[in-house]
């Protein structure tokens, strides 16, 4: 298993030149490519010191390993972010990768301009047929959902627009959401070459709605999966927390091998709502439908962009007689992908009685 993990303290587009050109010189997949899609990871228009997206130092350290190996590759760059795939422009400059699209002469690229397609009956855009290579950029990011957002759950951003909401509809349960996802990554796991960034991380109330963390890792691998549960291993969790990991569990041995020694990294704060895994399983069963953590609008932030009401897979949102979203919290799935998408910061996680007594 060809993974590595490195300790990188900062943004040093040097050093990360150097990190991509011994990666991509040891990966048995990249070979003679001619056009290759960058996938960073853009939720939301945020800027890079919020730890949200992929930072785009991260990104021009790519670009220019790539240039290095050679010059006349074409380089397009994309992703399908969230509610907010209709502002993508917005999410571009806000994000910093307008800086590298325009520095380099890169190809942006809008997921859902390429229509979707079936492919082993996953719904994802037509881009993947038109790239040689698809090299996948992560940020390391604790999700509120899936418990962790790594290289496998960075793929999730090829479904465009609208159709990653039915995904939320159809599989409810995290453990199911995790599953179907790393089934994308299993189809296009020959052409993907993954990287994450780790050198500014996101803890706490992920993906979104957290804090950055300089945790100081960057990492690469052939096999996403495998570097997803090195990740996680090394971050002190089970490999079970990161629910993208369930799918390859029986799959991986000896996750051991894979970390680098003598690699001391900071802790990592987790959301609320993922708390409940640690629970025992007998108090889990007993306790389990009246554990909840719903997503509630404080008028008082929200600026009615209305991202929170297109985001709901199972239409929990409606508006009030002054225009206001507000979630309906018996039909709430606890999905959040309202939370996530926020960008007024004005969806607060309110717990029951019973979370507030249980989990700490």
């Amino acid at each position: 298993m060809n993974v590595t993990i490195e300790k990188v303290s900062d943004y040093d587009v040097e050093k990360l030149k150097d990190f991509f050109l011994n990666s991509l010189t040891k990966s048995r997949k990249f070979k003679n490519q001619k056009k290759v899609l960058l996938k960073p990871n853009l939720l939301q228009a945020s800027p890079p010191d919020k730890a949200i997206t992929t930072h785009p130092l991260f990104i021009k350290g790519v670009v220019l390993a790539l240039l290095e190996l050679d010059s006349s590759i074409e380089i397009l760059i994309g992703d399908s972010p969230g509610a907010n795939f209709i502002n993508y422009n917005r999410v571009l400059e806000r994000t910093g990768m307008l800086d590298i699209i325009n520095e380099f002469n890169i190809s942006p690229v809008k997921i859902e301009e390429y229509p979707p397609k079936i492919y082993n009956g996953l719904l994802l855009s037509s881009i993947v047929e038109h790239v040689d290579c698809i090299i996948n950029l992560a940020k390391l990011k604790t999700h509120s959902l899936t418990g962790l957002t790594l290289c496998v759950k960075n793929l999730f951003g090829l479904i465009p627009g609208n159709y990653k909401v039915k995904y939320h509809k159809d599989y409810p349960v995290n453990k199911e959401l995790g599953v179907n996802i790393a089934k994308i990554y299993e189809f296009l796991k020959n052409k993907t070459i993954s990287f994450i960034d780790g050198i500014l991380a996101h803890e706490g109330e992920g993906p979104s709605r957290g804090r950055a963390n300089k945790l100081g890792i960057v990492g690469f691998s052939d096999d996403a999966e495998v570097l997803d549960m090195a990740i996680t291993k090394l971050l002190g969790l089970p490999p079970e927390f990161c629910k993208t990991n369930i799918y390859f569990i029986d799959k991986v041995d000896n996750i051991e091998d894979c970390l680098p020694q003598n690699l001391k990294i900071n802790g990592i704060k987790l959301p609320i709502s993922t708390k409940i895994d640690f629970l025992p399983n007998w108090l889990k069963k007993f306790v389990a439908d009246s554990i909840k953590v719903k997503p509630e609008i404080m008028k008082s932030d929200c600026i009615k962009c209305y991202l929170c009401y297109k985001s709901c897979p199972v239409e929990a949102i409606s508006l009030d007689n002054d225009k206001f979203p507000v979630v309906n919290k018996n039909d709430c799935i606890e999905c959040y992908c309202c939370y996530e998408v926020c960008e007024s910061d004005a969806i607060r996680l309110k717990r029951s009685l019973l979370h507030r007594l249980y989990v700490r």
